[in-house]
């Protein structure tokens, strides 16, 4: 999966009204909340990324989401 194709489906995930990018804040993302997080949780494991909800804590930006996915992103 390409950087771009990740931010798309994040954006479709979390029903984000506005386009991502790298390096925008987490915070700053009105619809990124508890149900985005279970979301992506969601997300993760269809992409075969084993997460916790813990691991989410420290990630601050966009980017950080990306990383997260390891492998399974280009």
């Amino acid at each position: 999966m390409s950087r771009d194709e990740f931010l798309e489906l994040l954006e479709e995930t979390i029903d984000c009204e506005d386009e991502l990018s790298f390096d925008m804040e987490l915070e700053e993302i009105a619809e990124y909340d508890s149900i985005a997080v279970l979301s992506l949780m969601s997300m993760y494991d269809e992409m075969g990324v084993r997460v916790s909800p813990k691991d989410f804590e420290n990630l601050k930006t966009v980017a950080d989401l990306f990383t997260l996915a390891g492998e399974s992103v280009e």
